[in-house]
């Protein structure tokens, strides 16, 4: 897919799917000559009944050469994640309470190769800003296709909550994170948060809100017709504009 410059309006072409009440998730982006302090800035409401909203710090890390990088199943209940290899405690088995529920690691759906360094983060439901002031805010969308995870009955390997953190990881910008984000999905393929119920049409597409410290990108992205792949498009913010999302694709031609 490209990236598109510089204007934002409405979407389009996978957007009016089925509707149901969802919890609703509104993004803000402001850009860098729109804000008081001259840098743009993006904030999100992530309206969910039952998420884990913990907030730990990812810290960087190194990794041997040829080493390959897990990606699980998305999970945004308590806990959102169990494993060692991100290096946060608040993930660690052993950090969990077990007296009410014998928790287990959460399960890995593929891997994909590592880098030699990840930049580290602050994570919650979503990843949120990382060493390099790369931040995102989210807004679910509905689309007319949706598709599910590897080991679910499906291909995709990436939802948008490890497409953030991977971008996280490994670059510096909103311009790098939207076109890695979008090779990434192409390349492995993307489900949304429900592959099961009434649900999977509502939340079967997905919008972030991505700036660093210059610019302010809006990036659209769902399922292809073939269930391994992915759509995607983003638009660049003008640095004298602001943008609200709720719940809608914006982006057209």
């Amino acid at each position: 897919m490209r990236i598109v410059e510089p204007v934002l309006a409405t979407i389009a072409a996978a957007s009016s799917a089925k509707l149901h009440e969802p919890d609703k998730c509104t993004v803000i982006l402001v850009g860098a000559k729109a804000s008081a302090s001259g840098s743009p800035m993006t904030t999100h409401t992530a309206d969910c009944s039952s998420c884990d909203f913990r907030l730990t710090k990812v810290p960087q890390l190194s990794h041997p050469r040829g080493s390959l990088r897990n990606v699980p199943l998305l999970r945004q209940a308590f806990p959102r994640y169990v494993g060692s290899d991100r290096g946060a405690p608040a993930y660690y088995l052993s950090n969990l309470e077990r007296g009410f529920y014998n928790w287990t690691e959460t399960p890995i759906i593929g891997q994909i190769p590592q880098v030699a360094t990840t930049y580290a983060y602050i994570d919650g439901l979503y990843p949120i800003i990382n060493e390099h002031q790369l931040a995102i805010g989210e807004s679910t969308c509905g689309a007319n296709l949706w598709a599910k995870p590897a080991t679910q009955g499906g291909k995709a390997l990436f939802d948008i909550t490890e497409l953030a953190r991977v971008a996280f990881e490994r670059t510096k910008t909103a311009r790098e994170a939207v076109q890695l984000m979008g090779d990434l999905a192409v390349q492995y393929g993307y489900y949304g948060a429900e592959w099961e119920g009434d649900a999977v049409y509502s939340e079967a597409g997905e919008t972030l809100t991505v700036t660093d410290t210059k610019e302010g990108w809006v990036f659209h992205i769902l399922p292809d017709d073939s269930g391994a792949s992915a759509v995607w498009v983003a638009q660049r913010v003008p640095d004298t504009h602001i943008v609200a999302i709720g719940n809608q694709f914006i982006i057209h031609h």
